[in-house]
């Protein structure tokens, strides 16, 4: 579907009326690419990029003599593991056309056609493509909020609970979810940052802020997502200084317990030896000596450990 770009709204046009001096843009399946694309003036290279199957995974914008051309893998910011959309973006001169690479559920269409009905007036191509663009960071605020509240839940367990085995998988499963939006993001503003050079002049000097904007919000919303992987980081590092502790603790106890334990086992060595020379073998009361001996050695070491706060 191609629609021409006027001020005074968008208009659905057929591809045999489209004329130089129209504004034009369009959403266009691969197939439909590989027909039309020398009608609409685009060289092949990028056709047959569009139809590799192994596109890399970082994306860019490269800039032709007549044309602008990218291939960009769209991160859905909630659930970043999922299979990912791919869209191709072909930009000329008063032309601006979106093809559909991957698009198993059609989402891709519903963001060109939100990005065309965004504006119902003094409408530019430059608007449509930053509608497009604007749309590919929707919810990335929303999900940055509800990253943060779990760091903060994971900050609040570690203080209340002193954390537990899940802590551990929870935070590198963050970890890795901020990674790949962050590098979604830092893509995208490459792609904003290709756009605002213009080398090919393919926009008007005064049109050029609406990708200055978009290059902006793309970059406060990596930085934001840079500092919540720094802050994981710190939960992380506050984690296992915890585990350090309690590790501490439990080796303190085992110490205490050890070192109550060697006068006793001093004296069990000691009237273990039963020569027929020691008086108290003899001695009515020999036996209870012992035993209060050991109890005095044990109250004595617990309250000495006691005093010195090592229990």
């Amino acid at each position: 579907m191609f629609y021409s770009v006027e001020e005074s709204g968008v208009h659905p046009v057929e591809i045999g009326d489209i004329s130089p001096e129209m504004i034009v843009a369009g959403y266009v399946t691969l197939p439909e690419l590989e027909s039309l694309y020398l009608t609409l003036g685009f060289s092949d290279i990028p056709v047959h990029e569009c139809r590799a199957d192994d596109t890399p995974f970082r994306t860019n914008l490269e800039v032709y003599d007549t044309f602008s051309f990218g291939i960009i893998n769209i991160v859905n910011v909630e659930k970043v593991h999922e299979k990912r959309d791919r869209i191709g973006l072909f930009l000329k001169k008063n032309m601006f056309v979106l093809v559909e690479i991957v698009d198993e559920d059609g989402s891709t269409r519903a963001l060109f056609e939100d990005a065309i009905g965004r504006y119902k007036q003094n409408i530019t191509l430059e608007k449509v493509v930053y509608g497009v663009f604007d749309r590919l960071l929707l919810k990335s605020n929303v999900v940055l909020e509800n990253t943060e509240k779990i760091i903060l839940e994971l900050e609040h367990s570690l203080l209340k609970e002193n954390g537990n085995k899940s802590m551990n998988r929870k935070i590198f499963a963050l970890k890795n979810e901020l990674t790949l939006q962050k590098n979604y993001y830092e893509q995208l503003t490459d792609i904003g940052e290709a756009l605002q050079e213009n080398e090919n002049d393919l926009f008007d000097d005064e049109d050029l802020r609406y990708f200055t904007i978009f290059t902006d919000k793309t970059a406060r919303i990596s930085a934001s997502t840079q500092i919540l992987c720094e802050s994981l980081v710190h939960v992380r590092e506050a984690y296992e200084a915890n585990i350090n502790y309690n590790m501490n603790k439990t080796m303190q106890l085992v110490t205490v317990i050890t070192t109550i334990f060697l006068p006793l086992t001093l004296i069990v060595g000691w009237y273990g030896m039963n020569f027929t020379t020691m008086p108290e073998i003899t001695w009515r009361y020999g036996y209870v000596s012992v035993i209060i001996l050991s109890i005095v050695v044990v109250v004595a070491c617990l309250a000495y450990f006691k005093k010195k706060k090592l229990f």
